[in-house]
């Protein structure tokens, strides 16, 4: 039970039920899990946001940032997370080629691929996405 009030509307008394349910974990115990109680949906979520009535993020059409994003974006964003672990994000142009204190070879030649791959990916998506906006400029007369 709550009361809710709208953008210059009065305040509404809304009762209804939101339901839990559980399922067991590998290693003992319970996890609790909100039953999304807008009409129609039922989904099993973890998390309900408030609007007029509580529901999941599929029924508010909520979405992650990253699916806002262009593709060449997310790469970018991918090969930053790289840099990170490398400890080249401070400054790359001083830092690229030095191989972090603890860190297998191994692991830090499959890093550096990695960045390299997610950097031309990018890159490309880039020039893609730039070649595709000025497409769409109408010329100047």
């Amino acid at each position: 039970m709550y009361r809710n009030k709208s953008y210059g509307d009065g305040w509404e008394d809304l009762d209804y039920p939101v339901r839990i349910s559980s399922t067991p974990c590998h290693y003992g115990g319970h996890r609790y899990w909100f039953i999304c109680p807008a009409q129609g949906c039922g989904r099993r979520v973890a998390k309900l946001y408030s609007g007029r009535i509580f529901a999941c993020r599929h029924c508010y059409q909520l979405a992650y940032p990253s699916q806002r994003e262009a593709s060449f974006e997310r790469c970018r964003r991918r090969a930053d997370k790289i840099r990170e672990r490398l400890g080249w994000a401070d400054d790359p142009d001083l830092m690229e080629g030095i191989k972090p204190k603890g860190m297998h070879w191994q692991t830090y030649h499959r890093l550096v691929a990695e960045l390299d791959q997610w950097d031309r990916k990018s890159d490309g998506g880039f020039a893609s996405y730039i070649s595709q906006r000025l497409g769409q400029l109408k010329p100047l007369q």
